[in-house]
């Protein structure tokens, strides 16, 4: 299953860093790079079968502001598109510059665009949706006007929108770049946004709404004829569809029904790219990672050791190996910080990390034993007082079998140590509550993440992103603060210099490994699986314009790039 991730960008490194093969096609440079210029003979036409999952329940909501499941990013557009490498595509902002010691940011905004409707868009449109946003904080689910993020005021001066603030706050552009606008025109007549469907949206996208069937799960989505990018989009038509299973899902795409989205499937080269394989493909770069999160606030695992011990009882190329049939290797790292962005691990903590995901339960035991925990003759493990410790839950999702198969191997690798754990699956929001009250004692969840480390630690560890016990934390599940890490965030943010946010990150990953607050357990890729059957254009190792991007712009860029073969 595929989640969308609240994903949150600043930019800083390029996009050869992520591993992926040379890219030596032209971009087009008045856009960025996640717009691919594929040259003059691109073929026009064609409606693109986007298959969008299975069992799920499609309402006709369109409100941007609202984390549906509709891809409104078809329609509403951002003023950037932020991807996982960092680099930034120009959308409704063309430009932008931190100024005045970084407490302003100057955002040039394009001009010659038109709203679906045929009326102009303006920089006071940039301007509504943010004060829009202030004004109705229960739309606001980015955040945008939370204290934490000092944000004093939003206006426009000619083509440029001012956002000031009361101090630095340098990764806050992230989530600025990646915010939908929407038409003042039309907004503004709404009384009550938290409650609005939007019916019949109207945007500055390169599709509009042509049908919307609940019953049979199809939304289909035509061209946009007002749209404003020089020659895009190639495609005339989206068909977004859900269907009634995985299984229906995987038959529909083996049958060339389905272009795009067939998402997980275990086995996939066996199942299905080797079924068709001049056309079945996937790319499932990794981008992110799925953490072990320990319940810091608890007894034992407020102990740093404690938690150490579980991360070298866990044989990571096992679980890798059993839940995606060696798709994924190397990803993980112990500072938490993922895959893509290895380039800001500091070279001097290679071998400390290495020893603590490295599969030793031998090693495990000594460090338990040196904190007073050790096995009883029944092989279960014992607090100092030679009590023995209770069963412990491991909370994941149900339905989610990559998480459940995991969460089963963890839990019998723990018994090596003498750790009893069982697996707790809940509902979806059963389990999103937990995690925000602290009702767990483990749980495997997502870590947000960005083109900079600075975004998973903020939201794993920043102190503004916790609460106690029975309170609902943000995004902080383990409930775990350092002040040093408090301090290494403040000042990545208050700093464009890379020299003192690499030394900032470089602290934060010492801190991590001393303590151990979380561990880094299974991979977070992108599960673009699709055929080339009909079209091309597809994001892939030598194209790979579209890694993870800010907020809800995935779907847009691929719907700019794919066209007719």
């Amino acid at each position: 299953m595929k989640f969308k991730f609240l994903i949150f960008m600043i930019a800083l490194i390029g996009i050869l860093s992520i591993g992926f093969a040379d890219v030596s096609y032209p971009y087009l440079t008045q856009y960025g790079p996640a717009i691919v210029n594929w040259g003059p003979n691109v073929k026009y036409g064609g409606t693109l079968n986007w298959l969008y999952g299975a069992n799920i329940t499609i309402t006709q909501n369109f409100n941007p502001f609202i984390k549906g499941n509709l891809p409104v990013s078809l329609i509403y557009e951002p003023l950037f598109y932020v991807d996982m490498s960092g680099k930034i595509t120009n959308f409704l902002g063309t430009s932008y510059k931190w100024m005045n010691n970084n407490t302003e940011l100057d955002v040039t905004i394009r001009q010659g665009v038109k709203w679906s409707d045929g009326v102009p868009f303006t920089p006071q449109d940039v301007v509504f949706t943010f004060n829009y946003l202030k004004a109705n904080p229960a739309i606001d689910l980015n955040g945008i006007w939370a204290p934490s993020n000092d944000l004093v005021s939003v206006t426009a001066s000619g083509d440029t929108v001012i956002f000031k603030f009361s101090r630095p706050n340098i990764p806050f552009f992230n989530i600025i770049a990646g915010e939908p606008i929407v038409p003042e025109h039309i907004w503004a007549n709404i009384s009550d946004p938290s409650k609005y469907t939007n019916p019949n949206p109207v945007g500055t996208g390169p599709f509009v709404l042509k049908d919307f069937n609940a019953a049979i799960g199809t939304v289909i989505f035509t061209k946009n004829p007002n749209y404003w990018m020089t020659g895009r989009p190639y495609i005339d038509q989206i068909k977004w569809q859900v269907l009634t299973s995985n299984t229906t899902g995987l038959m529909a795409f083996l049958r060339h029904d389905f272009d795009i989205g067939l998402g997980y499937v275990p086995n996939v080269k066996e199942v299905y790219v080797n079924k068709d394989p001049e056309v079945n493909k996937y790319w499932w770069p990794v981008v992110g990672n799925n953490a072990l999160y320990l319940n810091d606030a608890k007894y034992p695992f407020n102990i740093p050791d404690f938690r150490k011990a579980i991360s070298m009882s866990l044989n990571r190329s096992y679980i890798l190996d059993h839940l995606y049939f060696g798709d994924f290797q190397n990803y993980d790292n112990p500072t938490l910080i993922t895959y893509p962005l290895r380039s800001w691990l500091d070279p001097t903590l290679t071998e400390l990390a290495s020893s603590l995901i490295t599969y030793n339960p031998q090693k495990a035991q000594e460090l338990l034993a040196s904190i007073g925990f050790k096995k009883n003759d029944q092989g279960l493990l014992t607090d100092p007082n030679g009590k023995v410790l209770p069963t412990y839950t491991l909370t994941v999702v149900a339905g989610w079998p990559d998480w459940i198969q995991g969460a089963q191997i963890v839990s019998e690798e723990l018994k090596a140590i003498g750790l009893q754990v069982i697996v707790n699956q809940e509902s979806y929001g059963q389990y999103y509550s937990s995690l925000q009250t602290g009702n767990f004692d483990m749980a495997i969840s997502w870590l947000d993440v960005g083109p900079t480390p600075y975004n998973a630690y903020y939201y794993a560890f920043s102190q503004t992103q916790t609460a106690p016990i029975g309170q609902v934390a943000s995004t902080n599940f383990s409930r775990y603060t350092n002040p040093l890490i408090t301090s290494a965030l403040q000042i990545f943010s208050t700093t464009t210099d890379p020299t003192l946010q690499r030394q900032a990150i470089y602290t934060i990953e010492r801190i991590v490994l001393d303590d151990m607050p979380m561990i880094a357990l299974l991979p977070v890729p992108m599960w673009d699986t699709y055929t080339t059957y009909r079209f091309t254009g597809f994001p892939d190792d030598q194209y790979p314009y579209y890694i993870q991007g800010s907020l809800s712009t995935d779907e847009e860029i691929v719907a700019l790039n794919v066209h007719l073969k």
